[in-house]
């Protein structure tokens, strides 16, 4: 089942790449065309941030399964691990952050009454999350250090 896991979050890492620059590309023409908030503007946001939730809860399945969190019981030497600290705390950390960002960016553009003030929420909290999660991919040419993982798992 791990394997499935892995594999499936590989996979899904680009749909969430894809729906993200989808959902940033449709807010941004609707901030520098001063569109109305249309319902593929929503429906953009919607598979961003549905495709972001289920690689979350793919990634903590994975956390709790490879028992990551044991690395906690011994903090200095996880720290002083480049591997374990990126699997541990990095990449963790930084894509629930990064989730976090554009569920906030989700939430206030829903709320906000104004078209041009709901697109510009929309982008710059998807453009921030989107960037810390594209920081915290464990892509090939990070293989240097140990953390690469290649572009399909097939």
């Amino acid at each position: 089942m791990d394997n499935a896991l892995i594999n499936a979050h590989s996979i899904l890492r680009w749909a969430v790449l894809l729906f993200g620059l989808y959902a940033i590309t449709k807010s941004a023409r609707g901030v520098m065309r001063k569109q109305d908030y249309t319902p593929q503007h929503n429906m953009a946001a919607t598979l961003f941030i549905a495709s972001v939730h289920l690689q979350v809860l793919i990634g903590l399945l994975l956390y709790v399964s490879r028992d990551l969190a044991a690395n906690f019981s011994n903090m200095s030497e996880t720290m002083g691990d480049s591997l374990l600290r990126f699997w541990t705390v990095e990449h963790s950390v930084g894509m629930i952050l990064g989730a976090v960002l554009i569920q906030i960016g989700r939430t206030k553009s829903k709320k906000a009454t104004e078209p041009i003030k709901k697109h510009k929420i929309a982008l710059i909290f998807f453009s921030i999350g989107m960037l810390i999660i594209l920081a915290m991919i464990p892509w090939p040419f990070r293989e240097i250090i140990g953390h690469g993982r290649n572009w399909f798992p097939f």
